[in-house]
Formats: structure tokens, C-alpha cells, sequence
């Protein structure tokens, strides 16, 4: 019996197999969006009391994971909104800048290339960093982004282009101002 059927005829025990099945990868996933293992916790569990609430409208037009990304993206809009609106009004920051000037004897070993990926996709906009973390990290076709997110493919596609032109772009600067040299994995 599906998970979303086990939920609407025993709450309790639909809600237990929904968490050990999808819990894992619903964390990766929200993790790789907010890249705060705190933040994603508390995101994975909106998204699981959602998703128990509404599991009546579920109805099978996409795959039950997409389903569940799509309100797990919709709390996360309104984190992102909330967070920019208290950042005007209180005047905090929203974001780090990352440390331009470590030493420069030191060469990148893939480990800190990979932390300044990270790093880049964490600084894109909050709609390109939706689409790359779907995409590259989770596993999501483009179609299924765009139901996700509601939004024509098109848009995804251009929102991919844009945020890897958008990475390529912090990683050269990194690279360039550090005078580093990258792995021949880093170039391509």
C-alpha cells in the first residue's frame, strides 16, 4: 500500500513509514537548499506535518516525492521572504562573505574546491539555488522541477544556465585572487 494511503487510513502508523522512508532524502534535499543542518531539520518537519494534514490532496498527478519537495520549497520561499523582510527592518545580514584572502602558498585540495562550490551555489539567489540543488544534488529531471515549482520548463533550464554561468564566475575570482590552481576536476 502506498505511504500517502497508509496516511489517510492509519494517521499514526502512515505517518511512522512516511518519515523512515522519505526522511533521509527530504533532509539531503532540504539541507542542500539551506545548507544549515538546523534550519533543514526544522524544514523536514514543517514539511512532514504538512504533508500529514494535506495528504487528501495529494492526487497523483506527479510522483509523491515531487509532491512533497513542492510544499518543502514552498516553506522554504517563505523562510527566505521572512528572513529578507526582518533583514530590512533590522538591518542584519543575510548572507556571509566568504574569506578572499587565505594564504596564498596554500594550493586547493578537492576538498576546498568542493567547500567553494558550496560556497558559490549558497550565494546564489534563492530561485537559481532552488533549481541547481534539485537538478545536481537531488536527482530531479527538468520537468519535474518546473511542476515543483510551478513554472515553465523554459525557466529551468534558463535558471540552470544562469546559475552555472553565476558559479563559474565566483570560482574564477576565488581561484584568480587566491592564485591558486585548480584540479583538472575544478576546470571542467
Amino acid at each position: 500500500m502506498p505511504v500517502w494511503e497508509l496516511i489517510k487510513n492509519d494517521i499514526e502508523k502512515g505517518a511512522r513509514v512516511l518519515v523512515e522512508d522519505y526522511g533521509e532524502r527530504l533532509y539531503a534535499t532540504a539541507f542542500r537548499l539551506c545548507l544549515d543542518a538546523h534550519t533543514a531539520e526544522d524544514l523536514v518537519q514543517r514539511t512532514f506535518v504538512r504533508i500529514v494534514e494535506r495528504i487528501s490532496s495529494y492526487k497523483g498527478d506527479s510522483s509523491f516525492f515531487t509532491w512533497m519537495c513542492a510544499i518543502m520549497v514552498n516553506f522554504r520561499r517563505m523562510d527566505v521572504r521572512r528572513k529578507a523582510a526582518n533583514a530590512l527592518v533590522f538591518g542584519e545580514e543575510s548572507f556571509d562573505v566568504p574569506d578572499m584572502n587565505p594564504d596564498p602558498g596554500e594550493s586547493l585540495s578537492r576538498r576546498d574546491e568542493a567547500a567553494a562550490l558550496r560556497r558559490a551555489v549558497l550565494l546564489l539567489p534563492d530561485d537559481l539555488r532552488l533549481v541547481v540543488v534539485m537538478y545536481y544534488f537531488s536527482g530531479f529531471s527538468v520537468p519535474e522541477i518546473a511542476q515543483t515549482v510551478n513554472t515553465p520548463e523554459g525557466t529551468v533550464y534558463y535558471r540552470l544556465h544562469e546559475a552555472r554561468l553565476k558559479i563559474r564566475e565566483f570560482l574564477s575570482k576565488v581561484f584568480r585572487m587566491t592564485g591558486i590552481k585548480t584540479s583538472e576536476g575544478a576546470r571542467q
